[in-house]
């Protein structure tokens, strides 16, 4: 048995427990979004040109004209509309 020593001073001694603990985590990300500043830069652009343009087509309304000696006689639906 051992006796007490009121002078003893232990000397400090370091020792490791491990320890395995079982906590739920978790986690709920916040998604955000920045939008990147504007960015003005002047971009050397080069278009050829693929224009094909057709000739204006000019014509004027055609003109009824009398053959053999006859008049053309409108209707009076087709008078009235083109009275309106």
């Amino acid at each position: 048995m051992t006796t007490y020593d009121p002078n003893y001073s232990p000397q400090p001694c370091e020792f490791t427990i491990p320890i395995k603990l079982n906590v739920p985590i978790e986690i709920e990300p916040k998604l955000l979004v920045r939008a990147p500043g504007t960015v003005r830069q002047k971009v050397p652009v080069y278009l050829e040109p693929d224009i094909y343009l057709e000739p204006e087509v000019q014509a004027q309304p055609p003109v009824c004209t009398l053959k053999n000696g006859y008049k053309k006689e409108y209707s009076q639906e087709q008078t009235v509309v083109q009275q309106s």
